[in-house]
């Protein structure tokens, strides 16, 4: 049991900052507009310049294992069709059932997932985790559009929109950040001393804040509106893709900080990203709400047990 109090020790004042985020706009501390514009600029300028930092290292890092991919989307290709059938089973249509399956595997992998992984697996684990971030923002969103668009049974299908989606990946900021201190950290040159404190300075501002944020977020979500889909979504995502990715990671002979942190980004949160796809679609809106608060909750006790059971050594 030390371990797992260790790992919940570890990851409390995490889910601590995400609460006090929540509190400040439940309470009405700041107006909920404030909201967009702190997301907005974390998502711009810190988590990129974060990245970036961390990446600007990568010569010196453990090589990138590819394997990671087939791990972790090979357990998104079974969990969203396992969604889809759970929508299913809830009378959903094929937008509600994309839905579902969405929030199954698209997780919290920037905001809370980066923070996780630096404080229980060490910036070790932050090229593997960066290489998932960028193929889930480029796969994820564009087989959600894809879903949609080919699932329709009236009306011209839109492929434009599904090219113009895969496109949109190279103006993320956030995988902006990831490439270009790639790139510079495949060179082997250093930083200068003046702009590595610069940036080191924003990073260590970026974890608090994007914490808070994502607490924000969840003031604008509800407990109880669609219980039973959110709950559905919720274990889909936090106890059966950790599971199908360990599982894999283990089949396929990936090493254990690989195992680790692939197994740690899949048990994360359902993403709030999924209650504005809910929008976009005009479907589950209250299911996708619900299972970004319930997941989020939960999570800051799965993944405590979620790294305890990977057997992360902890420091005592």
């Amino acid at each position: 049991m030390s371990i797992f109090f260790y790992h919940l020790n570890l990851c409390l004042p995490l889910f601590l900052l995400v609460a006090l985020g929540w509190a400040l706009i439940k309470f009405r501390f700041f107006p909920q507009e404030y909201t967009k514009v702190l997301s907005g600029f974390t998502f711009r300028l810190l988590m990129p310049v974060m990245l970036f930092h961390l990446m600007s290292d990568l010569s010196n890092m453990p090589p990138i294992d590819p394997r990671v991919i087939l791990a972790f989307f090979g357990s998104c290709t079974i969990v969203y069709w396992l969604g889809r059938r759970t929508g299913r089973l809830f009378g959903e249509n094929n937008t509600g059932q994309t839905i579902f399956g969405m929030a199954a595997i698209f997780g919290n992998n920037v905001q809370l997932g980066v923070p996780i992984v630096q404080v229980s697996l060490g910036d070790q684990a932050i090229p593997t985790i960066s290489i998932l971030i960028i193929f889930t923002v480029l796969l994820l969103w564009t087989t959600a559009i894809a879903s949609v668009e080919f699932g329709k049974t009236e009306g011209k299908k839109d492929f434009k929109k599904i090219f113009e989606s895969m496109l949109k990946v190279f103006k993320n900021p956030v995988v902006m950040g990831i490439l270009a201190g790639s790139l510079w950290g495949l060179t082997g040159w250093q930083l200068p001393d003046w702009i590595d404190k610069t940036l080191g300075l924003v990073s260590t501002a970026t974890t608090p804040v994007a914490l808070m944020v994502v607490g924000m977020g969840l003031a604008a979500h509800s407990f109880s509106a669609a219980l039973p889909k959110g709950l559905s979504m919720t274990a889909l995502k936090v106890v059966i893709q950790p599971l199908l990715v360990y599982t894999l990671a283990r089949l396929i002979g990936l090493g254990e900080l690989e195992t680790q942190a692939v197994t740690v980004m899949a048990a994360l949160p359902v993403a709030i990203n999924i209650y504005m796809m809910a929008i976009e679609f005009k479907s589950s809106e209250g299911a996708a709400s619900n299972a970004i608060f319930v997941s989020t909750l939960i999570t800051a006790i799965t993944v405590p047990v979620t790294l305890t059971l990977l057997g992360v050594a902890g420091n005592f």
